[in-house]
């Protein structure tokens, strides 16, 4: 009787004899001798009824850790349903109550993690709960941290070599007169030296927040529209006449431009 093989978890690209099993003793079934063994002759995967002793089937018990209207989203769920027709998976969904609530120490176990960032979610917590657990990651936590900065996201972009459109940052509290540098004309607006026509879009560096503003030239009517997140049936407003870098209530707020000819700046 052959022995059934160790499953090894790694990347696909990767040869699998270079690397060590990450489930020691993840087998689907065997007796003591670690063999597989059918009473009926009818090879590993046998009769179950016939061996009353044979162990049951070891899962992977995969979690999901992040704010319940993430987790509890219908794509989740149909993510979810797809990852549990394997029979070797088993997942498990952490309450946004304990999430939020309990220590570390107290957050259920799992072999595999999933975990992604959110409005209100204590990133920190998944991070502790990580170097207690040591669970397999799926998605790198301390990176999490650079999406919610844009002025890190393009960096990361720029340093891999992705294309990006024409982009300027304007520091409003830098020391540096050299970043914060901003003359505004009619049609265009120019930052640290580099002009950007109308339209263009403002961002805030924040990824959390969504409130972007699209300028409009002259021609075009002029003024400015306001987009956000779907407030019921409302996305966007339209009261701005002037561009809001200019008149920003919070010096430290920092926002993005980008013109619709692949332009992009970023303003604090």
């Amino acid at each position: 009787m052959a022995r059934i093989p160790t499953v090894y978890i790694t990347d696909f690209d990767k040869d699998h004899l270079e690397v060590e099993p990450y489930w020691d003793s993840f087998y689907i079934f065997s007796n003591d001798a670690g063999e597989a063994s059918s009473s009926d002759g009818c090879g590993w995967l046998g009769n179950m009824e016939d061996e009353p002793d044979i162990p049951p089937v070891k899962q992977v018990v995969v979690a999901i850790c992040a704010m319940e209207k993430k987790s509890g989203s219908k794509p989740m769920k149909e993510i979810l349903t797809r990852l549990e027709e394997f029979e070797f998976i088993r997942t498990v969904i952490f309450p946004e109550e304990v999430i939020l609530k309990e220590p570390v120490e107290k957050w259920p176990l799992c072999d595999c993690l999933i975990s992604f960032h959110s409005k209100g979610f204590p990133l920190e917590k998944a991070q502790a709960y990580t170097d207690l657990r040591k669970p397999y990651i799926i998605n790198d936590l301390d990176m999490q941290y650079d999406l919610q900065d844009r002025r890190v996201v393009y960096s990361t972009l720029q340093r891999e070599g992705i294309e990006l459109p024409r982009f300027a940052i304007l520091d409003r509290d830098s020391k540096d007169p050299s970043k914060r540098e901003l003359i505004e004309g009619e049609d265009h607006v120019e930052v640290n030296g580099v002009i950007f026509n109308k339209p263009f879009v403002e961002k805030p560096v924040s990824a959390e927040d969504h409130n972007i503003y699209i300028y409009y030239p002259t021609s075009a009517g002029g003024g400015s529209q306001r987009l956000f997140r779907k407030v019921c049936t409302t996305c966007s407003l339209a009261p701005c006449p002037r561009l809001q870098l200019t008149a920003l209530s919070v010096s430290s707020k920092v926002c993005c431009m980008q013109n619709t000819r692949n332009s992009y700046v970023q303003v604090k």
